[in-house]
């Protein structure tokens, strides 16, 4: 079972279920096979523009937690197999951990006050 807060999803293939946790250690694999920064991953997810070299090693990176054995080119399968708007919903779910959807204002807390200092804490000698 997947837990989208801790940057988690999962997806079926051939009848075999993967999960896919998108962690710092994921982040920073993504960013060696990919050779690009993470954020920029992001942008382009956003703009619905990821590449396949970018997607392959995203879902790559995910699923190493779970599933070491899972290659690059497994992963391009994986794709090939699920197609490539399931995968891009699978990254989406795993990668909100990192950019979490901000709540509309009216329902987030307000920050609280900043505590005074201790009277007489300041300037006594």
């Amino acid at each position: 079972m997947s837990n989208p807060h801790r940057g988690e999803a999962s997806f079926e293939v051939e009848g075999k279920a993967y999960r896919v946790r998108f962690s710092w250690n994921a982040a920073a694999e993504y960013e060696e096979a990919a050779g690009k920064p993470l954020s920029d991953a992001l942008f382009d997810i956003a703009r619905e523009r990821l590449s396949a070299r970018s997607l392959r090693a995203m879902l790559w990176a995910g699923l190493q937690e779970h599933h070491q054995d899972v290659t690059l080119k497994e992963a391009g399968r994986l794709i090939d197999k699920m197609g490539r708007k399931e995968a891009q919903r699978v990254m989406g779910v795993a990668l909100r951990y990192f950019f979490p959807e901000l709540e509309p204002a009216k329902e987030r807390a307000p920050d609280p006050p900043t505590p005074a200092a201790p009277a007489g804490a300041a300037g006594s000698a």
